[in-house]
């Protein structure tokens, strides 16, 4: 019973970590440092529960109704914990939409995450060690919780995301936890039947009562509310106010009905061809580019969205004269990732547009690269317009904004021989394989000769932009932009350039500090290890917990880096990451249950095994640069397959360690899973902030495999 404790533990710990990620996403502005801070102070939280709390606890001899009391605590903490969240900002003062300022996030992201963090922390050792006063041992209770982990991640990631709300699935979470205490306090007289029916009940009430508390929070942050839910891909938010429709993505402004951006975004690259037929927008549809596309004597449209709900909500609550532009015949609408929809495209397009928000994200990012644009190049006709934007200034473009325009700009220019960019608070890109039209007579000719009707791009704005000293200027300034790194699938540096944009915001003195991104190399990487290894070699004690820190960091770059890696190659299909993600935590708990075996039956010591997982884990990352430079057939097969690989090779490192260290069941497994945690806080807040971006996937890879090589030199 103690097994199935723990791996509720790993359950809950598990669909809380990704509910309350979303649920930050949609509060904050949802960048790599966001995902990355979460998941670092996630960590940071379970190692202190895992190793300081739990240090009482062994004082005490707290046991087995502790341990169910603090399942009971999680079922309350978890709901809690959401509620918070959707409060944080009327407790902040912020008003939907507005960014929230990083200090004042990084302080509630750490607060709010703090509670059930410590307490899971907590009862994995406390679990841990009563496992073994049970006559088992600690490296067993790790394959329970992780056991429980894949669990919930699989039920989460294929039903619970899809059919239910947040404060539903924590109720039903809350209902498992309630279960297992009550199995705990009372095996006996508490049946597996009785058990059953009570998780039944307590789940069937969670449906409506988890409905009724998530309906009720969002009204909290939004005024107005005309809907709200959820999607795999994120909450899609809209607020209505007289005739007016304004929609959110994730927290923050994705359009609003009555505005006149789509125009600027449909009419100047079709303007640029003399005859637009066929065009492929990616994004933006039902923000109003279809519209604004189809008032051009276009053939067809093939608009392509990620997100069903976008659609949905969309052809609900937009206005019907909108809405019904959708329906047209022209429109052909395909619902994908628009990378994949570009790669694999069997057609071309006169007019190829991107409507996606600037690339704050890995996953944005992917749609600025030198590798799409070949793509793109790709799906054009002789002579084909393609079409961007990025939020911009009209007067003062600060060294960050330049550098990220800059970057997009020269990366554009390597594949398009003529690009123009329109200023603006938007810039907004137009590049062609031929020369492209700058007579502000000869576009408006166009606008009228093909009667459209516009409120906002009129032949007298057309000359305005084109005849305007800041046409010539936005240019100049691109083109002086020195020093910029191109932005490529695998060095992205462009999100780096975004996340230093958005941070200048709030602290304009910092901006020295992040602008050379040459300090970052795999020369300081080697320096450091070099240091902390020599360190470690002076105090042996420290290796062995040393070691697994550096196996947790492997484990959450490794991570990062596959999922970066899959995204890249095979586009953001939301079943197919969590299948890397379920595989990754699969791995997990085999590699764990493998090393209990090779304990059990082998002749093998623990170190020896140890030293092994170390080199495998090292040669592992050293070799997966290699791996996703191949043709892979197969991208939705192969990369869980690689994440199976990855996450059976660092769980093994777990048991292994336990073994080889001295002390009571609790101190050790409280020690060493705080050091794997710890090392996971390093790697989830370098990989993505800062390694991924800079340094590249290849150099990565590289440093992984340089950390397992450190630890491997402290343990032999």
């Amino acid at each position: 019973m103690m097994g199935v404790a723990l791996a509720a533990v790993g359950f809950t710990s598990t669909i809380a970590q990704v509910v309350l990620m979303r649920e930050l996403v949609a509060t904050f502005y949802g960048n790599e440092l966001l995902f990355g801070l979460v998941l670092a102070a996630w960590l940071a939280w379970v190692a202190v529960g895992s190793w300081g709390l739990a240090r009482l606890a062994e004082r005490r001899q707290w046991g087995t109704r502790t341990f169910a009391a603090g399942l009971a605590l999680a079922a309350a903490l978890f709901p809690t914990q959401i509620a918070l969240v959707r409060d944080v900002r009327a407790l902040l003062g912020v008003t939907p939409g507005a960014f929230v300022e990083f200090g004042p996030m990084v302080v509630a992201v750490v607060l709010i995450l703090a509670p059930l963090c410590l307490l899971g922390g907590f009862l994995f050792t406390l679990g841990a060690r009563l496992t073994v006063e049970q006559g088992s041992t600690a490296g067993r209770a790790y394959v329970w919780e992780s056991a429980g982990a894949v669990v919930g991640g699989t039920l989460f990631s294929f039903l619970l995301i899809r059919w239910l709300d947040p404060f539903q699935t924590a109720l039903l979470v809350a209902a498992v936890n309630l279960t297992v205490a009550l199995q705990l306090l009372k095996p006996v007289t508490c049946s597996l039947k009785r058990s059953l029916i009570c998780l039944f009940l307590l789940a069937l009430a969670a449906l409506p009562l988890g409905h009724h508390l998530h309906t009720a929070t969002l009204r909290w942050q939004w005024s107005d509310l005309a809907f709200a839910a959820d999607s795999p891909y994120g909450r899609i938010t809209i607020q209505a106010r007289d005739g007016q429709r304004v929609f959110y993505e994730n927290g923050m402004l994705a359009f609003e009905t009555q505005g006149t951006f789509p125009e600027e975004v449909a009419h100047f690259p079709l303007l640029m061809h003399p005859d637009p037929r066929s065009v492929l927008l990616v994004g933006g549809g039902v923000a109003g580019d279809v519209r604004e596309i189809l008032k051009h004597p276009v053939a067809g449209v093939t608009y392509v969205e990620l997100d069903p709900l976008l659609i949905e909500a969309a052809q609900a609550h937009l206005p019907p004269e909108d809405a019904a532009v959708l329906n047209d015949p022209r429109v052909t609408l395909i619902l994908s990732d628009g990378r994949l929809y570009v790669k694999t495209a069997r057609r071309t397009f006169d007019v190829v547009i991107l409507d996606l928000p600037e690339p704050a994200t890995g996953a944005l990012n992917r749609f600025y690269t030198q590798e799409f644009f070949e793509e793109v190049h790709a799906v054009l006709n002789p002579g084909g317009v393609f079409a961007l934007g990025l939020p911009s200034a009209e007067n003062y473009w600060s060294p960050e904004l330049a550098r990220r325009n800059a970057s997009v700009y020269h990366t554009l220019h390597r594949v398009f021989p003529e690009v123009i960019v329109l200023p603006g608070e938007h810039n907004f890109f137009l590049a062609s394989d031929a020369p492209l039209e700058t007579d502000p007579a000869v576009l408006a000719g166009r606008l009228t000769e093909r009667g459209i009707e516009t409120r906002w791009v009129t032949p007298g704005y057309i000359e305005y932009i084109f005849t305007t000293d800041r046409f010539a200027q936005v240019r100049q300034e691109l083109e002086a932009t020195t020093g910029v790194r191109f932005n490529r699938d695998l060095t992205p540096i462009c999100y780096y350039y975004d996340l230093v944009l958005w941070l200048s915001l709030f602290y304009p003195n910092l901006r020295g500090a992040f602008e050379s991104t040459s300090l970052v190399n795999l020369w300081w990487v080697v320096g450091l290890l070099v240091l902390v290894a020599l360190l470690v070699r002076w105090r042996r004690g420290w290796a062995v917990p040393f070691a697994i820190a550096g196996i947790g960091l492997a484990e959450m770059t490794l991570e990062v880096v596959i999922l970066f890696a899959f995204q890249v190659l095979h586009g953001y299909v939301y079943a197919e990451v969590s299948l890397i993600v379920t595989a990754f935590m699969a791995g997990l708990a085999l590699g764990g249950a493998a090393s209990n075996r090779l304990l059990a039956v082998s002749g093998w010591s623990a170190r020896r095994a140890l030293v092994a997982v170390q080199a495998a884990v090292a040669a592992y990352s050293g070799v997966f640069p290699l791996i996703i430079s191949l043709p892979i057939p197969a991208p939705a097969l192969v990369f869980p397959l690689l994440a199976l690989l990855a996450g059976y090779l660092t769980g093994m490192a777990f048991p292994l360690a336990v073994a080889l260290m001295r002390g009571s069941a609790g101190r050790v497994a409280g020690l060493l899973y705080g050091a794997d945690l710890v090392g996971g806080c390093v790697g989830a807040l370098l990989a993505a902030v800062l390694f991924v971006p800079v340094l590249g996937i290849p150099q990565t890879c590289v440093a992984i495999a340089l950390v397992g090589l450190a630890g491997l030199a402290v343990l032999v």
